[in-house]
């Protein structure tokens, strides 16, 4: 008996309650229910109709090594729990497995699903697969590993790899790296864009101007005062630049002493400016304009202005954005230095973004002068080591990290009933290098229990990581 023919012969009967002409007697069934349950057996092993059509799903190939099974574990305890890990810790995993070369196993992507979803143009092919399952065909994003790019598919990559590859083609051709973003300017988003630009303000030269000066339009205000602040630093600019009139506007230039005239530097702010709004007004204000520019403007070097400025605190932090901004360590060290012992201030609203085109040498050097933990006083609030940890995005040195073990803030945290976040100890074992995480966790283990298990997870799971493939 064939499905066929128990489907068109024989099951109507069943249902209808008719004998006649079935073949039940030959099989010794006598009982009509059990001939139907016997009818929906045989059903049961009946193949469903394919589909006229098939939606197969691309394959996704991601040929880097899976991390560790030690590392997985740990992996899953610090972002699957009820106390997962902090941004922080997560960046900083990521980071560490692209530079081992690692990824999260496949099997273990649903249980990291909010860690994936953060950081997935970052793991993987696999886990930006994973992250964009439910969306669309047409909204996916597409993997390309940073070895894989040129210039037929780098627009195809995500933004941060994106800009990665035009800062690269930048060093080697300019001209063509900025008609590669001219050519994909009008398809990218703003935060795309923004990026893209900070890919061409190293070796910047005229021919940049006619793109710059196009920019001026940019539906998106911040674009439009980073292309102006370019376009001011190209040689022999003679344009307009409403910055600096503005910032011109509020800086007195006096003479002093009786002797000796020294110049000195008073800067005026606008009477609605509070202390509470100070910084960013300051960032906001001297941020589109370069060192060199104003002290030209000024008739001064920049030394001279920044020594010009001494006793004007408000006008030092200015100077120490700016100076930041421009890569100027010599002025950071400086300012940091001779003036400014809280310049570090100036920099508490911001993330890693203020030194994006920072390498990580270069943010180690600067948090060094700026931060400073060997100074800090004892009522230094303990989140300095929070900001620390999120301008250095790295590793510190281990000169550093032993400074900021024996600093006030830190030293504070053993005392009873001392106040303090689980992220500050997190903070701390971002940027511990790894031959002084014994004596961090020597440090983590005299303070509270129930705030330093992320850290301590983190630390176990840096040191698997850079054993793998050992």
């Amino acid at each position: 008996m064939t499905v066929s023919a128990l489907k068109t012969a024989i099951l109507p009967k069943l249902l209808a309650g008719a004998r006649d002409g079935l073949p039940l007697d030959t099989i010794g069934v006598t009982d009509p229910l059990q001939a139907l349950a016997l009818a929906a057996q045989v059903l049961r092993f009946d193949r469903p109709v394919h589909p006229a059509r098939f939606h197969v799903e691309e394959a996704v190939a991601d040929s880097v090594a899976i991390m560790p099974d030690a590392a997985r574990k740990l992996l899953i305890r610090l972002f699957s729990g009820k106390n997962q890990g902090s941004a922080q810790l997560s960046s900083m995993i990521v980071r560490k497995l692209a530079e081992r070369k690692l990824r999260p196993h496949p099997f273990d992507l649903p249980k990291l699903e909010a860690f994936v979803k953060a950081h997935a143009q970052n793991l993987g092919a696999e886990a930006l697969a994973f992250s964009e399952r439910e969306k669309p065909a047409a909204q996916k994003q597409n993997y390309f590993a940073p070895d894989r790019l040129n210039d037929e598919n780098w627009m195809l990559a995500t933004p941060a790899i994106k800009a990665g590859y035009i800062g690269v083609r930048r060093a080697t051709d300019r001209e063509a790296a900025r008609a590669l973003v001219e050519a994909a300017w009008g398809t990218e988003t703003a935060d795309s864009r923004m990026r893209l630009l900070g890919a061409l303000r190293e070796h910047l030269s005229e021919a940049d101007a006619p793109f710059l000066k196009s920019l001026e339009k940019d539906r998106a205000l911040r674009i439009r005062a980073l292309a102006q602040r370019l376009l001011a630093k190209l040689p022999g600019f003679e344009g307009d630049n409403p910055a600096l009139r503005e910032v011109l506007a509020r800086i007195k230039v006096s003479k002093t002493g009786l002797v000796f005239k020294k110049t000195s530097l008073t800067l005026e702010l606008p009477p609605t400016v509070r202390d509470h709004t100070k910084m960013a007004w300051l960032n906001e204000t001297f941020g589109p304009i370069g060192l060199d520019t104003l002290a030209g403007a000024l008739s001064l070097s920049v030394d001279a202005m920044v020594a010009a400025a001494e006793k004007q605190s408000d006008l030092l932090f200015a100077l120490l954005l700016m100076a930041t901004q421009d890569k100027r360590l010599d002025v950071v060290k400086t300012i940091t230095e001779r003036h400014l012992a809280d310049g570090w201030a100036a920099f508490i609203s911001k993330d890693a973004e203020a030194l994006a085109d920072y390498d990580p040498d270069m943010r180690r050097a600067w948090i060094g002068h700026v931060f400073r933990p060997n100074s800090w006083e004892s009522d230094t609030t303990p989140l300095i080591i929070r900001h620390m940890a999120e301008l250095l995005s790295a590793e510190a040195t281990d000169g550093m990290f032993s400074d900021l073990l024996i600093s006030k803030p830190w030293l504070a945290l053993r005392r009873e009933n001392a106040r303090y976040e689980a992220d500050v100890l997190d903070s701390a074992a971002v940027m511990c290098p790894p031959a002084m995480r014994p004596a961090l966790r020597a440090e983590l283990a005299a303070l509270d229990p129930a705030k330093i298990g992320n850290a301590v997870l983190f630390l176990d799971l840096m040191d698997s990581l850079e054993t793998a493939h050992a």
